[in-house]
């Protein structure tokens, strides 16, 4: 039996800790914050797995990878928290994400439905599109329900007898031991240390991650029309529409309808950015990226922001590094979620010598 030791309880850390405590490893978890941690970027009331991926195509053969690990997940826990809607990429010009989607598709055999203009606004009857817009889907995808996800895995984690040190925040690492130091001045080694310390990593571990991409995003919630509550519910999820960065996923299980828009990010630490919102500005920006294909797009009601922080790579690869005994994982973008449950159970697999580190690292960077 060997030592685990994790920084950081998000989707990665706790997977790699299930995968751990499942193969017979003590395992101890180190969080700064509460355990779940209502601020971490695994902390919401849905995240979305989906198999469009534009010309990327690792990740998208990953993402089947991906669903076979969550079964596991749910055996485990006794729940499923997802619901599949199918995934839809909107295509306005040639050469867009939803056009590099189905050539991906087309390339590795991936089954998919392609729907033209009509088609799709049968499907999504709250949408109005422009002459010449088509759309690719596929199936299985939709919500995953993050926030009852991570609050079930702490449960399963805690019966199984990892231990979880909340508001514990770690003050630096040796990697060459495999060494975390804590406030209090103690320390916590382990066979594998895991660093998985989202947009925090910088402060970690400054003299090597201080030049990373950190970024601030909020996630709008809306109240449709009443017309419209039914269709949204039923519609598949929004990927994209064109090249405008935006995605949607539906209001199921009560988890309420939300929108998405990536232009909205900003780069700046968590520690300088906060986590309050300029509700009317920001919802504004975000909820007006939609208007022009919305039906009765005035009748729609901004409710609350959610806001979170990560790390996005301009080459939008996961970054795995292993020194010593450390393994950094980071470069997790908002993409990390879907993969969470696969990722653990492949770090464990690299720790216990079924495959290299530089094969764990090349598989997870999507090549």
């Amino acid at each position: 039996m060997a030592k685990i030791v994790i920084i950081g309880a998000g989707i990665v850390g706790l997977s790699t800790a299930r995968a751990a405590r499942q193969k017979g490893h003590e395992v101890t978890i180190l969080e700064q914050g509460p355990v779940p941690n209502p601020q971490s970027a695994s902390f919401d009331n849905h995240r979305l797995i989906r198999y469009p991926y534009a010309a990327a195509a690792g990740y998208t053969r990953m993402v089947t990878e991906a669903f076979a690990a969550w079964e596991r997940v749910w055996r485990d826990i006794g729940a499923v928290h997802f619901e599949s809607t199918g995934a839809i990429a909107i295509s306005l010009e040639p050469g867009d994400y939803a056009d590099k989607t189905r050539a991906t598709f087309r390339e590795i055999g991936l089954p998919h439905e392609e729907h033209d203009r009509a088609g799709i606004e049968t499907l999504c009857p709250h949408l109005t599109l422009p002459q010449g817009a088509w759309g690719v889907s596929a199936s299985p995808g939709g919500p995953l329900f993050a926030n009852r996800i991570v609050t079930d895995l702490v449960k399963w984690l805690t019966a199984h007898g990892v231990t979880i040190e909340a508001n514990t925040r770690v003050t630096r690492v040796d990697e060459a031991s495999g060494t975390a130091w804590v406030e209090d001045g103690s320390s916590r080694t382990g066979d594998l240390l895991l660093i998985a310390a989202g947009a925090w990593l910088p402060h970690l571990m400054p003299e090597k991650f201080s030049d990373l991409y950190v970024y601030r995003q909020a996630l709008l919630y809306v109240d449709p029309p009443k017309q419209y509550e039914e269709s949204w519910r039923k519609a598949p999820a929004i990927v994209v529409i064109g090249q405008q960065g935006g995605y949607t996923l539906p209001d199921l299980q009560g988890a309420g309808l939300k929108f998405g828009y990536s232009p909205h990010r900003r780069r700046i630490l968590p520690g300088d950015g906060g986590f309050a919102s300029d509700f009317a500005s920001e919802s504004k920006f975000i909820f007006d990226s939609f208007r022009p294909w919305l039906n009765d797009a005035d009748a729609y009601r901004p409710q609350r922001m959610q806001v979170g922080y990560y790390i996005l790579d301009p080459s939008r690869r996961f970054r795995f590094e292993k020194t010593g005994r450390a393994l950094v994982v980071t470069n997790c973008d908002g993409q990390m979620f879907k993969f969470g449950p696969l990722v653990g159970e492949r770090i464990i697999g690299m720790f216990e010598g079924h495959e290299t580190m530089d094969s764990l690292a090349h598989w997870a960077a999507g090549y």
